[in-house]
């Protein structure tokens, strides 16, 4: 059985896994797709208590808006230290 970007996306979102959903930035994902009970994969995030996965889910939809309008080639997230990113969102 093979796994979609979606499902790996809700799956990252419920466990925190920030590396994951860096990958999907520019895949196929749709970071406004809800689940059986009408969640997002932030509600997700910060249901289950993930502060820095919710961060980087709107980071990722921002990349991705942002790759949709040109502005930025694909696949070119570059990694972010902690400090650096603690900075930027205040």
């Amino acid at each position: 059985m093979t796994i979609s970007n979606q499902d790996k996306l809700f799956a990252a979102a419920r466990c925190g896994d920030n590396a994951t959903i860096r990958q999907l930035a520019f895949s196929d994902v749709d970071f406004g797709a809800r689940d059986e009970k009408g969640r997002t994969p932030f509600n997700l995030a910060t249901q289950y208590g993930h502060a820095d996965t919710a961060k980087t889910i709107l980071a990722a939809k921002e990349m991705k808006y942002m790759q949709q309008l040109g502005l930025v080639g694909e696949g070119s997230v570059a990694p972010v230290r902690e400090d650096e990113a603690q900075k930027a969102v205040g």
